[in-house]
């Protein structure tokens, strides 16, 4: 059967009206309500919290780094004569025995001169960032001569949180000691160019003689 008949202008427009219904239908399911789904899964409040928690993180090493420098304008402690690292040990021990894991790790002592430079790179996690803070206060104010550097702070749990929670900390920590007295410099790793610098001395001193 062959239909040939031709719409009226109300079945036109009708028809029309029912095609963009459609089309609009099937642009609001499959395209509008998917990027809208999409846009709620990529909710910016997590990756706001995240900044905000880095940028408390960053300012507190800040000001704890900026306090160490300015207790290190003027040392404190006393410069022992070296073999000094027994002595050492022991006070380090007692700082960090109160630390959940605590690792040290020793260079060979360096000599300028008559100072004795011990490089220490110390790694430790503390139940807190106040009782981290404490720690490395204590570490500065012991009872022998020493100058922090390196530090780093990071939270030692996965919500990120500086400010609760467990820390781990990484840092460097150099102990003086002098060779003024010593009776045993075996060990020491001397620095060449005070050598040079004592050799061309006495070379000067011997050709003005003459």
């Amino acid at each position: 059967m062959k239909l040939n008949r031709k719409f009226s202008k109300k079945e036109t427009v009708l028809i029309l009206i029912l095609t963009f219904a459609l089309l609009g239908f099937i642009y609001y399911f499959f395209t509008y309500d998917y990027l809208e789904s999409q846009l709620r899964s990529y909710d910016t409040a997590d990756l706001d919290s995240q900044i905000t928690l880095e940028q408390k993180r960053a300012a507190m090493i800040s000001q704890m780094k900026q306090d160490i420098a300015n207790g290190t304008v003027a040392y404190s402690g006393e410069v022992a004569t070296y073999n000094n690292l027994s002595n050492e040990m022991t006070e380090l021990n007692n700082i960090f025995s109160g630390t959940s894991v605590y690792n040290f790790d020793f260079a060979e002592p360096e000599a300028t001169d008559n100072t004795v430079r011990r490089n220490i790179n110390i790694t430790f996690t503390s139940n807190s960032y106040a009782e981290a803070e404490k720690i490395i206060s204590s570490l500065y104010s012991c009872r022998y001569r020493c100058l922090i550097s390196d530090l780093d702070i990071a939270a030692g749990s996965d919500s990120g949180v500086l400010q609760s929670g467990p820390v781990s900390v990484s840092m460097k920590v150099t102990f003086f000691e002098t060779l003024q007295g010593a009776t045993d410099t075996s060990g020491i790793i001397v620095d060449s160019s005070s050598d040079e610098s004592q050799t061309d001395d006495t070379t000067s001193s011997s050709a003005a003689s003459y």
